[in-house]
C-alpha cells in the first residue's frame, strides 16, 4: 500500500473524497504517473479497512475526471496528463460560477443588459490591457503589471 495515502475516518471530511484528493495530489506532485497501476479495490480496502465501495466509489470520481480508467485483466491505472483533465475540470467550475452569477445578477434585480455591459467592460480592460502588455514586450519595454489588476499609483 502506498505510504502516501492515509485516509482519517474522524476528519469530518468523506474517506471516498480523501482518496480522490490524495490520489489528485500524488499526480500533481509526480508520486503517480501515466500508466502507474493503482491497487485494486480489494487490496486498498483490506489494506485501509474501510469497504470497497468507498474505494469504488473513489475510483468512479477519479475517472469520472478522466485521471484513471479500469481495464478487465490489467486493473486500474492512471491514464490522463493531469493537466488536461485538471483543465477541463477548472472550466467546468468558471463556467459554474459564471452561471451562478447571472443567477445572482436577476435575483438582485440587475437588468440583462447591465450585467452584459459590465462584462464587456471587464473582458475590454482585461484583454485590452493583456494585448498592451505583449505590444510593450515585444517592443523591448519591460512592464511589471499583472494582467487585469489596476495601477493604483500611477499619476494622471
Amino acid at each position: 500500500m502506498p505510504n502516501w495515502l492515509d485516509v482519517n475516518p474522524r476528519s469530518g471530511v468523506p474517506i471516498y473524497v480523501q482518496l480522490v484528493q490524495q490520489i489528485t495530489h500524488a499526480l500533481e506532485i509526480g508520486i503517480l504517473q501515466t500508466g502507474d497501476q493503482l491497487p485494486t479495490v480489494r487490496q486498498m480496502a483490506s489494506e485501509l479497512t474501510i469497504a470497497p465501495n468507498t474505494i469504488v466509489k473513489a475510483y468512479d470520481e477519479l475517472a469520472r475526471l478522466g485521471l484513471i480508467e479500469s481495464r478487465q485483466g490489467v486493473g486500474t491505472l492512471v491514464t490522463a496528463n493531469l493537466n488536461g483533465a485538471l483543465r477541463q475540470h477548472q472550466l467546468d467550475a468558471l463556467f459554474k460560477q459564471i452561471s451562478e452569477l447571472v443567477r445572482d445578477a436577476a435575483n438582485l434585480g440587475i437588468s440583462e443588459q447591465e450585467v452584459r455591459d459590465c462584462f464587456e467592460r471587464e473582458l475590454t480592460r482585461f484583454y485590452r490591457g493583456q494585448q498592451d502588455r505583449q505590444e510593450e514586450n515585444t517592443d523591448g519595454k519591460q512592464t511589471g503589471a499583472i494582467p487585469g489588476q489596476q495601477q493604483f499609483f500611477e499619476k494622471e
